[in-house]
């Protein structure tokens, strides 16, 4: 029966938020931030009109200049960052895709055993390298979880965190730069420690490097053949879209997210008022769910220049979402040339009360990530 309201209250939720709020294209949320400067609305005001917007186009880091260009203040520049990275992973505006007849089906194949071959041969030869990894968290939802752990008395009505919390609107809650080192392309996965406080604000984010390495991927497509897509100009190169389906018992994508609630009777059965309760644990999820996404390939050198994996959870899950954009780049570390990721984006909801009997609620994290400074 939980299960049922579970679904119930996430289905409810994602209609009201898509019929609400239809999307802007780049040059109406333009237009928009203009009349409002014009109107003389303060900061405050212009950023809080923004967080109502929803973009259905991508805005890309040319658009993005031109909408800083006009020098807006701290938090209507924080929102216009938002919206960049939520729109990061849609399709790209219409001036970006040239009007240019498809390949022929066997030109397609041609392009793409290229692509596989250039990439399957060189990104597990690049050897161990050291890099700094910034990154800018984004997230909205509540402060903390309701956490209701103990026994004895009514713990129902006691105050939570949940309950003293105010909730958080999407915005930058960390920025920090580490160093970290990579094999094969693929950044070393940190060790997994035990997280004081799960149920915290800074809780439910994955265990491990999210998403799938760009060779997995491409194993993984040998058990099916992408679609075309499109032509696109992506940052002045003319790539080659396709797009591509891999159902569950396909795929080898993973998640693995630490912690979620589950909350337990404890106590007496009875009903008696001394000798009730509930106690709450927090426990990793995992699932392997099927997954889709995009690979952009240069039409002149034959590199995969973007990947773009989206995991398809089941309605229930606690993970919603995980939508991973690599962008990848020809890199020279000393005087070897390699491909490496340059610019990531992860997209990511998540039901922070999990099994537990708390208000249900979902929490988005966006993460903003550049890969710098490759060296041995």
């Amino acid at each position: 029966m939980k299960k049922i309201v579970f679904v119930l209250c996430l289905l409810l939720t994602t209609s009201f938020v898509s019929a609400a709020v239809p999307p802007m294209t780049i040059a109406q949320l333009d237009q928009l931030i203009s009349s409002l400067t014009a109107a003389h609305k303060t900061d405050d005001e212009i950023a809080m009109r923004l967080e109502t917007v929803r973009i259905g186009e991508q805005l890309t880091p040319q658009e993005l200049q031109s909408l800083l260009a006009a020098h807006p203040g701290p938090k209507t520049t924080q929102q216009i960052m938002i919206l960049t990275l939520d729109s990061s992973q849609l399709a790209p505006l219409a001036s970006d895709i040239p009007a240019l007849p498809a390949p022929s089906a066997a030109d397609q194949a041609d392009l793409l055993k290229k692509a596989y071959m250039i990439a399957l041969e060189t990104f597990p030869k690049i050897p161990r390298l050291n890099a700094d990894k910034s990154t800018l968290r984004f997230q909205n939802g509540v402060a903390f979880i309701k956490n209701t752990s103990g026994n004895g008395g009514n713990m129902s009505n006691s105050t939570g965190y949940s309950e003293i919390a105010e909730p958080i609107k999407l915005s930058l809650i960390d920025q920090q730069t580490i160093h970290i080192v990579t094999d094969a392309g693929l950044e070393d996965a940190p060790a997994i420690l035990k997280q004081k406080d799960p149920g915290g604000q800074l809780g439910q984010v994955s265990q491990t490097i999210p998403g799938l390495s760009l060779v997995a991927v491409l194993t993984d497509l040998a058990k099916t053949t992408p679609k075309w897509l499109r032509w696109q100009t992506l940052n002045t190169r003319q790539t080659a879209v396709f797009a591509f389906v891999l159902p569950r018992k396909q795929s080898s994508y993973k998640i693995n997210y630490c912690c979620f609630p589950e909350n337990e009777h404890i106590g007496s059965e009875m009903g008696f008022a001394g000798n009730n309760g509930t106690a709450t644990t927090f426990n990793p999820y995992k699932s392997a769910p099927g997954y889709h996404g995009e690979l952009y390939i240069d039409m002149k050198t034959g590199l995969i220049v973007r990947l773009i994996t989206k995991a398809d959870p089941k309605v229930t899950d606690f993970v919603h979402q995980e939508d991973i954009r690599v962008d990848f780049e020809p890199t020279m570390v000393g005087s070897t040339p390699y491909v490496l990721p340059d610019h990531v984006t992860i997209l990511t909801t998540v039901v922070p009360n999990g099994d537990s009997m708390a208000k249900f609620s979902t929490r988005r994290t966006l993460f903003d990530v550049r890969y710098l400074n490759y060296r041995p």
